[in-house]
């Protein structure tokens, strides 16, 4: 008699709510770096990966599974989506923080991006960002228009010559800029508290 295929009503019976979360915690059995391992079709597979194709078809070719709220646990369906590996690795919290501390660190140097894009020559932003080179600002740009397709550009304005080095505009929406801000009132306030109970 052959085991019956798992079925999404089953697997999420198999979960417990996050706490303070949205996110549905496998309880079954985790892999090594803590991801759920479930059978289907006689394979043991990672779970997000069965719940995902379960919901929303074929995960694409060239795709990988992510977890948007980057709990390795979570299997709710509206958590997971595809992306290609470049878009994942883009996605990783830790990444997200660096990003996040760099665009704070550009709008308290560049006030003035609030209202209009920034020129300046990239040697500026490596002194800033604490890179290694020109070369590494410019992957770091790369990235944060990727990350940020609506929010943040940046565009060679002045190709250079000689000693003078090349010009770049750089822009920031006001919308990610308030986002950024409303994060650091957040964190005061959470700081502030924590404060209270401890005094």
């Amino acid at each position: 008699m052959s085991r019956r295929t798992n079925t999404i009503q089953n697997i999420l019976s198999k979960t417990i709510q996050g706490a303070g979360s949205d996110c549905l915690l496998y309880t079954g059995a985790l892999d090594k770096d803590g991801y759920p391992r479930i059978s289907y079709r006689g394979k043991m597979r990672i779970g997000s990966h069965v719940v995902y194709e379960l919901c929303h078809g074929s995960i694409p070719e060239g795709h990988e599974v992510d977890h948007i709220c980057h709990v390795r646990r979570c299997v709710e369906p509206t958590h997971l989506r595809a992306l290609t590996h470049r878009e994942n690795v883009i996605q990783i919290q830790a990444y997200v923080a660096k990003r996040t501390q760099r665009l704070r660190i550009f709008v308290d140097a560049y006030p003035q991006v609030k209202s209009f894009p920034v020129l300046l020559p990239l040697h500026d932003l490596e002194a800033l960002w604490e890179c290694a080179c020109t070369g590494n600002v410019k992957k770091l740009l790369r990235t944060m228009g990727s990350a940020y397709p609506e929010e943040v550009f940046y565009e060679r304005f002045d190709a250079g010559r000689g000693s003078n080095a090349a010009l770049y505009a750089i822009g920031i929406q006001p919308s990610l800029i308030d986002t950024l801000s409303n994060e650091d009132e957040q964190r005061e306030t959470l700081t502030e508290d924590i404060m209270t109970l401890v005094a």
